[in-house]
């Protein structure tokens, strides 16, 4: 075989390999409402899992994602103050006897069964929402989502520490918030 070509079969094998551990997550959106005392804020995340994340899934490990959402009050020539932080962890168990999945709101105990890893990604990612008090000074929310490593089985994360199959993590989106109308 000639070195050329084996060295673009190499190329190509290691593009198929990087695409079949293909991840990401990216937030694309937050939605604002304003309520009369508070503001509802839903971030809309776009979510794509690696194999190796699915596979846990599918094979009974219960994996944690963690939804973060920020109230921040920002400061033309200072470091911008968090008002107030939230975080809401989701965990997602897949039954295998029943053929169902679960997400699992670690913060209130609420549980929600779908037929399909798809159907549970769509709730986590799209309908996820947030109370904030109006605050004086707030004048913009942050949101990331990430994968709790830590919260995955000891025997797991040494292992997973470095590989990019378990490196699910958006980086921190700002959106401001609605000025209110004055009557």
């Amino acid at each position: 075989m000639k070195p050329s070509l084996r060295t673009a079969m190499i190329l190509v094998g290691s593009l198929l390999i990087g695409l079949a551990q293909a991840q990401s997550v990216a937030l694309k959106d937050i939605t604002i409402e304003p309520q009369a005392d508070h503001w509802q804020v839903t971030p809309h995340y776009e979510l794509t899992l690696s194999e190796a994340i699915v596979d846990a899934i599918q094979n009974g490990i219960e994996i944690t994602f963690v939804s973060e959402m920020r109230l921040i009050a920002e400061k033309n020539w200072w470091p911008d103050q968090t008002l107030q932080r939230t975080l809401k962890h989701f965990e997602v168990h897949y039954f295998s006897l029943s053929n169902q999945y679960q997400l699992k709101q670690l913060d209130s105990g609420e549980k929600t069964f779908f037929m399909t890893l798809n159907g549970l990604l769509e709730q986590l990612t799209q309908k996820t929402t947030f109370n904030f008090k109006h605050q004086t000074g707030a004048s913009a929310v942050e949101g990331r989502f990430y994968l709790d490593q830590r919260a995955l089985p000891s025997t797991m994360q040494l292992p997973i520490l470095f590989d990019p199959a378990w490196s699910l993590q958006s980086q921190p989106v700002r959106r401001r918030l609605p000025v209110a109308e004055k009557p």
